[in-house]
């Protein structure tokens, strides 16, 4: 709620004068912040029939007809008053006006603008320079001139459509596009789009619908709404001059696409309906958009994997992942054709986005993290298989989509526990007993209910457990309870359940791997050394080294703080290990110079176990007290004592 519509609501609710200094307690901002924005509350509720009187020594009041204070109280105020005045709106609005405008724009403009100090926009324009330089973006500031933004063409593009989609909200996106007929867009939400790009953008959809219908396959709605957006930046930025530059070479390797013909269509599509002549810059920057654009995947069952041609790679890195997650879960995903065409289907434009450097939003990802760790967690892993070929490591967002295929699996693996019930007394105990057990337990099927002198005639394959209210051995694992199925025994049959799904653990870090006041030339000899230690201990394999190298040459593993992290292939892990080495002197790393290494051997196999350690980890070594720690311990058991306190 922004604060003219916080006012407003104190004065409807106020049968006598308030006074200013009341308002400002209230909403915690100053008088005069107060006194600014009642310019604007005052000629809003002038248009309504009201009028403000102002009452010196004792307050202000809302005067007017009855009628006119009715429909101010019916009115739902946030479709009438837009004026942003929330820090988060204040900076939102900022960066609108700073894209959209082909000015500078002075600091006292803004101010005015969003009715506070000249002192608060100064605030709001840090949080503005923190936004921007995730997009590689900055802010130019000159006094006497004005405030600007700087950067490539190709950046401001995509941080203004990371803004529409904050302010507009993916969930408005997708009711608002794809829709064949323009009576189901929702209207609020279009003029919303329209007050940050103004264009026809019901002409813009049929576009991108036309598009669909030549290449054959059709866009999921994120990526059908990301596609009209930065379709509808192109055309606005062009309109102001401002064009896109690719390299020659991206240019005429997109030119070879068979899609650049859809890509060249759009363009003519936009020249007839909106006066705008897209040159082959642009017409190459909306094909990056299709090939990177995820598709939906209605008839994944059927999709046809011979002749893969350039599509070969994602067939084999679906493999490779599939493999790592039936590795890590213990599972068979063998005869799972959904789930492998899935993850096909997915990594085709996945390949594309980091080839081309485009971003990915995942409006799921929070969700994800936080309710599928574990199986966020397997995809994480699947990070060595980007790494390997394509030496390029994926984003949050890009292994939260890949976590969803591979929880889609898991869901269709999920299976009941398969149950014989052998009880001796009698039918109606036995049926009663049955009854009770999948009531408590849906997880459990039962298979049939025998009696003992049964059991021994009968065939246990596909039985998964024997629930016997007698003392007896099989084949199968047995659980002896009581015919009424007491508290305790529901508690046993649980705990059983629970531990199908835990794995062996072992310690992740030994003081044979820790190595304290150690020298090194240089990083290539520290990661030597640390290797050859973890070789030595039957940890990882020869060719550990070589994955640890790799993996540096890809991406440099420094942290700050004095801190680096290497780590090399699961797959050259035998058992999970961290080495630790704490050195006399600083060595170069990177950007940085370390003084304490952590050498990651992660393997796939129990990689859940030592995943969770590895997050616990990266937390800790982002406090200076863990670290002045480490660097006063004089004893490796004090070290392993202090690492371990990362569970607590």
């Amino acid at each position: 709620m922004d604060r003219l519509k916080m006012i407003i609501n104190i004065l409807l609710k106020s049968k006598a004068p308030v006074t200013i200094n009341a308002i400002a307690e209230q909403l915690e901002v100053s008088n005069r912040t107060i006194r600014n924005n009642l310019t604007a509350v005052e000629k809003f509720i002038n248009e309504k029939g009201l009028t403000l009187k102002k009452k010196p020594g004792i307050g202000i009041q809302l005067e007017g007809p009855e009628e006119s204070f009715h429909t101010l109280n019916e009115m739902k105020m946030s479709t009438y008053i837009s004026e942003p005045f929330s820090p988060q709106d204040r900076k939102d609005n900022i960066l609108k006006r700073l894209f959209m405008s082909e000015n500078t724009i002075t600091i006292n403009d803004l101010a005015k603008e969003l009715y506070v100090s000249d002192i608060t926009i100064r605030k709001d324009l840090e949080d503005v320079d923190l936004w921007l330089a995730k997009f590689k973006l900055k802010l130019m500031r000159r006094q006497n001139y004005g405030i600007k933004i700087i950067g490539s063409e190709e950046n401001c593009r995509n941080a203004l459509a990371n803004l529409i989609v904050i302010q507009i909200g993916f969930d408005k996106l997708k009711g608002m596009l794809h829709y064949d007929t323009s009576a189901k867009l929702d209207y609020h939400t279009l003029n919303q789009l329209t007050g940050l790009i103004n264009i026809d953008y019901i002409k813009l959809e049929n576009i991108v619908n036309q598009a669909e219908r030549s290449l054959g396959y059709k866009f999921t709605d994120e990526a059908f709404g990301s596609l009209v957006i930065h379709i509808a930046i192109a055309i606005k930025r062009l309109q102001d001059g401002k064009d896109i530059l690719l390299a020659h070479s991206v240019l005429e390797d997109l030119k070879t696409k068979a899609e650049y013909r859809i890509a060249k269509q759009i363009a003519d599509s936009i020249e007839i309906h909106y006066r705008v002549k897209l040159p082959e810059q642009e017409i190459g920057y909306i094909l990056l958009h299709i090939l990177g654009s995820k598709l939906q995947e209605n008839n994944i069952d059927d999709l046809d994997l011979k002749n893969e041609g350039e599509h070969e790679l994602a067939v084999i890195m679906a493999k490779e992942i599939i493999h790592i997650a039936q590795k890590t879960l213990s599972i068979d995903l063998s005869k799972d054709k959904q789930a492998l065409n899935g993850l096909i289907l997915h990594l085709r434009p996945t390949i594309k986005r980091l080839e081309y450097g485009l971003n990915l939003r995942n409006p799921l990802l929070d969700q994800i993290k936080e309710n599928y760790p574990e199986i966020f967690g397997v995809a994480w892993i699947s990070n060595t298989v980007f790494e390997r070929y394509l030496g390029k490591k994926i984003t949050e967002e890009e292994i939260g989509y890949i976590a969803l295929h591979l929880g889609a699996a898991i869901e269709r693996q999920k299976k009941g526990l398969s149950a014989l019930v052998v009880c001796t007394s009698g039918m109606g105990t036995s049926q009663f007993l049955a009854v009770k057990l999948e009531n408590h337990f849906k997880e459990i099927k039962i298979k049939q209910v025998i009696s003992a002198i049964a059991l021994k005639d009968y065939c246990l394959d596909d039985v998964d457990i024997v629930i016997s209210t007698v003392p007896l051995t099989a084949q199968k694992p047995v659980l002896h309870i009581s015919p009424l199925l007491t508290q305790n025994d529901v508690l046993k049959i649980s705990s059983y359940i629970d531990s199908l799904n835990k794995r062996p653990t072992h310690s992740i870090i030994n003081e044979d791997s820790i190595q304290i006041a150690i020298r090194y030339r240089d990083k290539e000899n520290a990661i030597h050394d640390m290797c050859s230690r973890l070789i030595e201990k039957g940890y990882v394999t020869e060719d550990f080294e070589k994955s640890v190298l790799k993996r540096e040459n890809i991406q440099s593993t420094e942290i700050g703080k004095g801190v680096a992290i290497p780590h090399g292939f699961p797959e050259k892990v035998c058992r999970s290990q961290i080495a630790l080495s704490i050195l006399q002197e600083p060595i170069p790393w990177g950007n940085e110079h370390v003084d304490i290494i952590f050498l990651i051997a992660l393997s796939d196999i129990d990689a859940l176990n030592s995943a969770e350690v590895l997050k616990k980890l990266y937390k800790k070594v982002d406090s200076d007290d863990f670290l002045d720690r480490l660097k006063k311990a004089q004893a490796k058991d004090q070290i392993r004592k202090i690492i371990e306190t990362i569970n607590q």
